[in-house]
């Protein structure tokens, strides 16, 4: 048989594969049928898009298992034996999305769609490519039958989005064999194309991450009819003040260190103004200056934001009728904590910001337990470096807080080291699209990404625990 002739991948300079064609239309086929399987939560239905893999596995004689904690909720597991030289890796992707609104896209959100240069669909980003960039890794470990030093373990899960006990909870509960592993490879990171699409900046790869917390605020007063008010402020007006005084609340910048390490790396290669603040915050980590720390936030909000806590107003609930004063009113507030606040402080700072001793504030003020992966030089950074200098070559690789949270935070409290990844190159205008409308990634960030997570597994599940460092962060 004739082999295939050697291409030259889209954004990946002087790469050069034998399986290219191949591996490109089974990327872009099986994101096709997973998109097609419509998994928005809710209500879930991932069994849809677990059977799709389960069928992609088998065809390459992949074995998998199919758990549902309750009917069409689908986890899907399976397993690459090693030799046991090191414990398992653990590939994390989850099979649900957010809703899609048909009328609020240009085009079918259920179909991959492609249109000047990009590829529509809800999960395209947020995490069907992930998944089928994961299960088309087992399958070319498995096809060339490599010996491996350790386990690749895929989990598909279910209940990402909500969180309603489906998913990763669940089957870290009744699943316990998972807790084996030594290391889990997730979504969080940030890999950054230029607003051109011409190069990639650098590969983020998420460690830590902010802690949620929402924080409510409650209002009661007589209430009465709206014809008659009273001299006093009612609930409503007490509680939108209090969200006017909340939501100009700025907490201290700190450094992480994870965002420490962020900052160095950004430092770096980022260019103009942005870069000139970066630069100076990474001279002076434990005293930024004010200036500096409002600059990135207002150039780049997502990277301001993991420089301190937040809080921000999200939802509002008060009256029945326009003629009724309302008897009472609540607003919630979400807050993301740095991973090593103390949420005591955090709920005395916004008691002290409000005002107001009528209102009732409630919040969980436990500590946050977000532990931080290590990083540098380990077993998964060498391999995500590896990876990256064969698809991205000279693109730096570096540590960051994500801004949001993921599943790697239940999987370290489990003992696990998780790292998120994005596999994709985006602009940060494609990387905003995850949620909304119109969900996309670049069509020349598709294949780069599948071979960057095969590359990272296979470099990882080739290194023995005791394997003599090959590069470092």
């Amino acid at each position: 048989m004739r082999s295939l002739p050697c291409i030259l991948l889209l954004l990946v300079p002087g790469l050069c594969l034998a399986d290219g064609p191949r591996e490109a239309a089974e990327m872009r086929a099986l994101l096709a049928e997973l998109i097609a399987a419509d998994t928005s939560n809710p209500p879930g239905n991932e069994v849809a898009a677990a059977r799709v893999a389960a069928r992609w596995l088998q065809e390459a004689g992949i074995e998998s298992e199919l758990v549902e904690p309750s009917p069409g909720r689908g986890n899907l597991l399976a397993r690459l034996k090693g030799r046991g030289t090191g414990r398992p890796v653990l590939v994390v992707a989850h099979l649900d999305t957010v809703p899609a609104v048909r009328a609020e896209w240009e085009t079918d959100p259920w179909v991959l769609t492609e249109k000047s240069g990009l590829l529509f669909g809800r999960g395209v980003q947020d995490n069907k490519g992930m998944v089928a960039a994961s299960v088309l890794a087992l399958r070319r470990l498995k096809r060339e039958g490599a010996s491996l030093s350790r386990d690749v373990v895929l989990y598909l899960g279910a209940d990402e989005e909500v969180g309603s006990g489906q998913g990763l909870d669940w089957m870290l509960e009744h699943r316990p064999e998972l807790r084996e592993a030594e290391f889990a490879l997730n979504e969080g990171g940030l890999t950054e194309l230029s607003g051109d699409r011409r190069r990639v900046l650098f590969v983020a790869v998420q460690a830590a991450e902010r802690v949620s917390r929402n924080v409510v605020l409650r209002a009661k007063g007589p209430g009465g009819h709206s014809s008659a008010p009273p001299v006093e402020p009612g609930p409503l007006v007490r509680v939108a003040q209090a969200v006017a005084r909340v939501g100009t609340l700025t907490f201290p910048a700190r450094l992480t260190p994870a965002t420490r390490l962020h900052v160095q790396g950004r430092a770096a290669v980022t260019p103009g103004e942005l870069g000139q603040a970066l630069r100076r915050i990474a001279a002076a980590p434990d005293a930024p200056a004010q200036a500096d720390v409002d600059a990135v936030a207002r150039l780049e909000p997502a990277l301001g934001a993991v420089l301190r806590t937040t809080c921000v107003p999200t939802l509002f609930q008060a009256g029945t009728r326009p003629n009724v004063i309302p008897a009472s009113a609540e607003a919630t507030l979400n807050c993301r904590l740095l991973p090593d606040d103390d949420a005591r402080a955090v709920r005395a700072r916004i008691v002290s910001t409000l005002a107001d001793p009528t209102l009732e504030v409630e919040m969980d003020v436990s500590p946050p337990d977000s532990p931080m992966s290590p990083v540098g030089d380990n077993a998964l950074f060498r391999a995500v470096t590896s990876a990256a200098a064969r698809v991205w070559p000279g693109v730096p690789v570096i540590p960051r807080m994500s801004t949001g949270t993921t599943e790697s935070a239940a999987l370290r409290r489990a003992g696990i080291h998780a790292y998120g990844i994005d596999l994709f190159a985006l602009t940060p205008d494609d990387a905003r699209t995850a949620h909304a409308p119109g969900e996309r990634i670049p069509v020349g960030s598709l294949q780069p990404g599948a071979e960057f997570v095969y590359l990272t597994l296979k470099h990882l599940a080739k290194e023995g625990a005791t394997a003599k460092p090959a590069g470092s962060l």
